[in-house]
Protein backbone atom coordinates (compact mmCIF):
# COMPACT_ATOMS: atom_id res chain seq x y z
CA UNK A 1 0.00 0.00 0.00
CA UNK A 2 1.27 3.65 -0.37
CA UNK A 3 2.62 5.38 2.09
CA UNK A 4 0.69 8.60 3.20
CA UNK A 5 3.25 11.75 4.10
CA UNK A 6 1.23 14.15 6.48
CA UNK A 7 2.83 17.05 4.27
CA UNK A 8 3.61 15.95 0.85
CA UNK A 9 4.62 18.92 -0.16
CA UNK A 10 7.10 19.92 2.48
CA UNK A 11 9.85 18.13 0.56
CA UNK A 12 8.51 17.40 -3.19
CA UNK A 13 10.56 15.01 -5.26
CA UNK A 14 11.19 16.43 -8.32
CA UNK A 15 9.67 14.50 -11.01
CA UNK A 16 12.66 13.50 -12.96
CA UNK A 17 12.02 10.15 -15.35
CA UNK A 18 10.33 10.96 -18.60
CA UNK A 19 6.15 10.88 -18.43
CA UNK A 20 5.83 11.55 -14.75
CA UNK A 21 4.86 14.28 -12.73
CA UNK A 22 4.46 14.77 -9.61
CA UNK A 23 1.14 15.18 -7.98
CA UNK A 24 -0.36 16.48 -4.74
CA UNK A 25 -4.08 17.23 -3.33
CA UNK A 26 -5.03 20.13 -0.62
CA UNK A 27 -7.85 20.89 0.65
CA UNK A 28 -9.50 24.37 0.23
CA UNK A 29 -8.14 27.61 1.75
CA UNK A 30 -5.15 27.10 3.84
CA UNK A 31 -4.28 23.94 2.20
CA UNK A 32 -3.96 25.92 -0.88
CA UNK A 33 -2.22 28.69 0.72
CA UNK A 34 0.54 26.40 2.36
CA UNK A 35 1.12 24.86 -1.06
CA UNK A 36 2.77 28.26 -2.46
CA UNK A 37 6.21 27.50 -1.01
CA UNK A 38 5.94 24.04 -3.22
CA UNK A 39 4.33 25.52 -6.09
CA UNK A 40 7.32 28.25 -6.50
CA UNK A 41 9.92 25.69 -5.63
CA UNK A 42 8.71 23.54 -8.44
CA UNK A 43 8.32 26.36 -10.69
CA UNK A 44 12.24 27.15 -9.97
CA UNK A 45 13.15 23.93 -10.65
CA UNK A 46 11.23 23.31 -13.75
CA UNK A 47 9.45 19.93 -12.26
CA UNK A 48 5.84 18.97 -13.83
CA UNK A 49 3.41 19.65 -11.04
CA UNK A 50 0.14 18.69 -10.68
CA UNK A 51 -2.15 20.50 -7.91
CA UNK A 52 -5.52 19.63 -7.16
CA UNK A 53 -7.37 22.19 -4.56
CA UNK A 54 -10.59 21.51 -2.90
CA UNK A 55 -12.72 25.22 -3.30
CA UNK A 56 -15.93 26.26 -1.97
CA UNK A 57 -18.95 24.95 -4.05
CA UNK A 58 -19.62 26.96 -7.26
CA UNK A 59 -22.83 28.84 -5.88
CA UNK A 60 -21.32 30.74 -2.72
CA UNK A 61 -18.35 31.46 -4.66
CA UNK A 62 -16.87 35.27 -3.82
CA UNK A 63 -20.50 35.02 -1.19
CA UNK A 64 -18.17 34.80 1.94
CA UNK A 65 -18.06 31.25 1.98
CA UNK A 66 -15.82 29.68 4.49
CA UNK A 67 -12.17 29.22 2.95
CA UNK A 68 -13.28 30.45 0.09
CA UNK A 69 -10.70 32.70 -1.58
CA UNK A 70 -9.20 33.60 -5.09
CA UNK A 71 -7.31 30.58 -5.34
CA UNK A 72 -6.84 30.44 -9.53
CA UNK A 73 -6.02 34.59 -9.52
CA UNK A 74 -3.02 33.04 -6.82
CA UNK A 75 -1.58 30.57 -8.62
CA UNK A 76 -1.98 32.16 -12.46
CA UNK A 77 1.65 33.77 -11.49
CA UNK A 78 3.19 30.98 -10.17
CA UNK A 79 1.78 28.07 -12.42
CA UNK A 80 1.59 27.52 -16.23
CA UNK A 81 -1.87 27.78 -15.99
CA UNK A 82 -4.32 27.64 -12.94
CA UNK A 83 -7.83 26.45 -13.93
CA UNK A 84 -10.60 25.71 -12.40
CA UNK A 85 -13.42 22.70 -12.86
CA UNK A 86 -17.08 23.89 -13.31
CA UNK A 87 -19.13 20.88 -14.00
CA UNK A 88 -18.62 16.58 -13.42
CA UNK A 89 -18.11 16.34 -17.17
CA UNK A 90 -14.54 18.31 -17.30
CA UNK A 91 -12.98 16.77 -14.39
CA UNK A 92 -11.50 14.02 -17.09
CA UNK A 93 -10.29 16.62 -19.89
CA UNK A 94 -9.30 19.24 -17.27
CA UNK A 95 -6.82 17.20 -15.70
CA UNK A 96 -5.63 15.74 -19.12
CA UNK A 97 -5.27 19.29 -20.22
CA UNK A 98 -3.58 20.17 -16.99
CA UNK A 99 -1.03 17.24 -16.99
CA UNK A 100 0.09 17.66 -20.45
CA UNK A 101 0.88 21.62 -19.62
CA UNK A 102 2.90 20.77 -16.44
CA UNK A 103 4.67 18.37 -19.11
CA UNK A 104 5.05 20.18 -22.18
CA UNK A 105 7.85 22.70 -23.18
CA UNK A 106 9.85 23.79 -20.20
CA UNK A 107 8.23 21.61 -17.57
CA UNK A 108 5.95 23.27 -14.55
CA UNK A 109 3.79 23.50 -11.83
CA UNK A 110 -0.58 23.05 -12.49
CA UNK A 111 -2.94 24.16 -10.41
CA UNK A 112 -6.50 22.47 -10.59
CA UNK A 113 -9.68 24.04 -8.37
CA UNK A 114 -12.30 21.44 -8.21
CA UNK A 115 -15.09 22.87 -6.10
CA UNK A 116 -17.28 20.69 -3.44
CA UNK A 117 -20.38 20.51 -6.17
CA UNK A 118 -18.16 19.36 -8.46
CA UNK A 119 -16.52 16.27 -6.75
CA UNK A 120 -19.75 15.20 -4.75
CA UNK A 121 -23.57 13.99 -4.99
CA UNK A 122 -26.05 16.57 -4.95
CA UNK A 123 -27.21 15.71 -1.54
CA UNK A 124 -23.98 15.73 0.22
CA UNK A 125 -23.93 19.30 -0.82
CA UNK A 126 -26.76 20.41 -0.18
CA UNK A 127 -26.32 19.11 3.69
CA UNK A 128 -22.96 21.41 3.44
CA UNK A 129 -24.76 24.41 2.41
CA UNK A 130 -27.40 24.29 5.11
CA UNK A 131 -30.40 23.52 2.19
CA UNK A 132 -33.60 22.19 3.15
CA UNK A 133 -35.64 19.21 1.56
CA UNK A 134 -38.59 22.58 0.42
CA UNK A 135 -36.16 25.11 -1.30
CA UNK A 136 -37.00 28.71 0.20
CA UNK A 137 -36.10 31.62 -0.94
CA UNK A 138 -33.50 32.44 -4.05
CA UNK A 139 -30.05 30.33 -2.55
CA UNK A 140 -32.76 27.33 -1.74
CA UNK A 141 -34.17 27.51 -5.20
CA UNK A 142 -30.79 27.85 -7.21
CA UNK A 143 -29.20 24.93 -4.54
CA UNK A 144 -31.88 22.53 -5.67
CA UNK A 145 -31.48 23.88 -9.47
Amino acid sequence: PPRRNPCPLSHPVPAVLPGRIGVAAVTAGPGVTNAVTAVKNAQMAESPLLLLGGAAATLQKGRGALQDIPQVPLFRTLCKAALSVRAVRDIVPTLRRAIATAQEGTPGPVFVELPIDVLYPFHVVQKELGGSKTPRGLRGKLVQW
